[in-house]
């Protein structure tokens, strides 16, 4: 298969902002799959009939509410029974610059197995409590990985080969609400995937919608690294004894006069 990447847009409550957003994607050319996560019913309609000027854009809309991780998975399946090897994943809100679009699939282009991810370049709307809170996550996430390759793991621009985004579903349980863009992510380190970031642009608009529950996805959150970490704590003898037999295989090629 040739490398054909189409959009997959998750919604959820949106559609004020996602109809401001929509020329700028439109604009775009690429195929394009917008998966509703359980909008109120007078959402999906105005979603419904602000997508029949674009009859190019496939809507799929799930019954009821299943979070981000289960809509970008529906996306992933939706874009494979179209025939399309890669997805790129971009917000509804319009919070990310589609300029970035053409680099993003020139990275993937370039780089076809790997996952590429924007690292968000905040202006002066960026709430200081978020910026603050991706650091945080930023830490643990390195502990988690035991690298500090991820430059950030919260950013909703991505690039994902099919295959490699099914092989992680396949082996891992993964988040499916707000956990899943910092899970997914950790998880295709563990699985060897390789992560490319591109710094991007991104801003908070004044009339974005968060969907963030402050007790239930903090909780969600706090659970998620408690797993993360545990799941380290058992990688942890299998890296080590990774990097002991690197290690000897090179000390005996060196004593051997044998190349590296």
């Amino acid at each position: 298969m040739g490398y054909s990447c189409c959009l997959v847009v998750p919604h959820f409550n949106h559609v004020q902002a996602f109809a401001q957003f929509l020329p700028r994607l439109a604009a775009l050319e690429l195929p394009c799959i917008v998966v509703d996560d359980g909008s109120m019913p007078t959402q999906l309609e105005q979603l419904y009939e602000l997508l029949q000027a674009y009859p190019d854009i496939t809507l799929i809309d799930h019954q009821q509410n299943r979070g981000k991780g289960a809509a970008m998975w529906t996306g992933a399946h939706a874009a494979r029974m179209q025939g399309h090897s890669h997805m790129l994943q971009i917000d509804a809100d319009g919070q990310h610059d589609t300029a970035d679009v053409a680099r993003f699939i020139a990275d993937s282009q370039a780089h076809p197995t790997a996952i590429v991810s924007g690292a968000p370049q905040f202006d002066e709307s960026a709430p200081k409590a978020r910026v603050y809170g991706r650091k945080v996550t930023d830490f643990w996430v390195a502990l988690e990985t035991g690298s500090t390759q991820i430059k950030d793991s919260l950013c909703g621009f991505r690039v994902y080969p099919l295959n490699q985004f099914e092989q992680v579903f396949d082996h891992y349980h993964i988040g499916k609400r707000m956990d899943f863009d910092t899970d997914v992510l950790v998880k295709s380190v563990w699985q060897g995937i390789p992560i490319r970031f591109i710094d991007t642009k991104v801003v908070y608009l004044a009339n974005s919608v968060s969907h963030f529950h402050y007790l239930d996805d903090n909780l969600r959150l706090i659970w998620l690294h408690t797993r993360l970490m545990t799941g380290m704590l058992v990688r942890l003898p299998l890296r080590c004894g990774r990097a002991i037999r690197h290690w000897l295989v090179k000390q005996y090629r060196a004593i051997a006069g044998k190349p590296n």
